[in-house]
């Protein structure tokens, strides 16, 4: 964590900041909101888990897991195994007697079992995940990060929606969370400064919260695959720095650590229950959770490579449904979006699958484009914006294809992509080496583009 600097976004979620990039990582109005706009939400993941058996998912710069947490977050909520209350135990009954009583013979088995169905109802993994990512710190602490409640969640939950309706609902929204700003995150003052974060406006919307399961099942898959390394002597220190302490869960951080020391050998059948029994209650509150926890973790198989991605793609031999590409920023790490690494995500991405990236950039959508995928917008609903891009090598994927204007400014100099052939080169390399194309290219500038287009307008008027 010495490169980065932690701090809660606007939705109580985390973000970072890097010194050696002098950037945010998130966006300061949500990383989390962030990762279910940009990415779950436009994937059409429910489709996918509708009409396949198994899902295989890419995440590209993985980084805290935000867009991995959102995924697991939908498929467990869609999955969960919910257990049914007094009454509807009761009508399931009295349903079944009817059913019996009548002859249904089709539907006398229906419900009689206290928990609704799963989608995957045989407790194998059916959805692949492999994160890539090249620091291993933020790996490993990936799982330890809190969000904290929003005033605005918190107001909710006092304050019933009946009163939705009237004037007054409002005004004691606005004066709730102004006196509850005085509580709000603390963030390093430049930090905030530097990003302008206003906690009187802080906000997440309740499907976005993080599953209770998620970070359990991804502390066991890292600790799978460190075993006794991963809670080494570097995280412990970050865990233990005192500016750090407000940024992680100190439940998971006590789980993570007797899982270290008892989880991942727990060999013996006796030791096992005991752990089952002791951690998974403690932790997850009902002991119907375990039936949840180990029914959600069983639908999934997370990999973890920590390398530079541009080595670790060519370790995969994959078909993709998803691909999330979530590298920092084209202008300061060109080296994710280059025509040959986007090349190879084309090799491994399936014939209906999506590519799903937070950036609108002319630059990523010529490049996309230039290695054959149709390319066009993730839309948000509720702002009315474009909020990032979407492609395939299905153009029925695309629901918001690019404009003629868009394709046309593509064809600029604007759109002259990175090269790296191969995939070696460093960031400074890959930059110098599309200046030099810009420089001597024949395309025509974007500026001369727009004021084509403006005359061309002017002139139809």
């Amino acid at each position: 964590m010495r490169d980065y600097e932690p701090y809660f976004t606007e939705d109580g979620s985390i973000g970072l900041y890097s010194y050696a990039d002098k950037d945010v990582y998130h966006s300061k109005f949500g990383a989390l909101t962030e990762a279910w706009e940009k990415f779950v939400i436009p994937s059409g993941v429910e489709d996918f888990i509708k009409n396949k058996k198994d899902l295989k998912v890419l995440d590209i710069c993985y980084g805290i897991g935000y867009n991995t947490k959102a995924l697991m977050s939908f498929i467990i909520n869609k999955n969960k195994i919910k257990r049914k209350n007094f009454f509807q135990r009761i009508f399931s009954k009295v349903h079944n007697i009817v059913s019996i009583h009548t002859n249904n013979t089709d539907k006398k088995n229906e419900n009689l079992s206290p928990y609704n169905e799963s989608i995957y109802p045989d407790n194998n993994p059916h959805i692949f995940i492999d994160c890539l990512d090249i620091n291993e710190e933020l790996v490993k602490i990936s799982p330890l990060f809190r969000t904290v409640k929003t005033p605005n969640e918190i107001y909710s939950e006092i304050v019933p929606e009946i009163f939705d309706c009237m004037g007054i609902y409002y005004t004691l929204q606005k004066k709730f969370a102004n006196f509850a700003s005085r509580f709000s995150p603390k963030n390093r003052r430049e930090i905030k400064e530097l990003l302008d974060l206003k906690f009187k406006v802080m906000y997440l919307d309740k499907e976005y919260r993080i599953n209770g399961l998620v970070n359990y099942i991804l502390l066991n898959a890292l600790s799978s695959k460190y075993q006794k390394e991963y809670l080494d002597e570097n995280i412990k220190k970050i865990l233990k720095e005192k500016k750090n302490r407000k940024f992680f869960d100190k439940s998971l951080i006590k789980y993570a650590r007797f899982n270290q020391k008892w989880g991942y050998n727990s060999s013996s059948t006796g030791i096992l229950s005991a752990f089952l029994h002791n951690i998974y209650y403690l932790h997850l509150s009902r002991r119907y959770k375990n039936i949840d926890f180990k029914n959600a973790q069983s639908l999934f198989k997370l990999n973890f490579y920590v390398n530079d991605a541009r080595k670790s793609i060519l370790q995969l031999n994959s078909q993709y449904d998803l691909i999330y590409l979530d590298a920092f920023t084209y202008t300061k790490a060109p080296q994710l979006w280059t025509t040959e690494f986007i090349a190879e995500l084309y090799k491994r991405i399936s014939p209906s699958g999506v590519l799903l990236t937070y950036s609108n950039s002319v630059l990523v959508r010529n490049t996309l484009l230039e290695n054959n995928f149709y390319v066009g917008k993730i839309y948000n609903t509720k702002t009315k914006k474009y909020i990032g891009t979407i492609a395939s090598k299905d153009k029925s994927k695309i629901k918001y294809p690019l404009s003629a204007y868009e394709l046309g400014l593509c064809a600029t100099k604007a759109g002259i992509p990175y090269h790296d052939p191969n995939l070696c080169f460093s960031n400074r390399e890959i930059i110098d080496f599309r200046e030099y194309e810009f420089r001597h290219s024949t395309l025509m500038s974007s500026s001369k583009y727009l004021k084509l287009r403006t005359l061309r307008r002017d002139d139809d008027v």
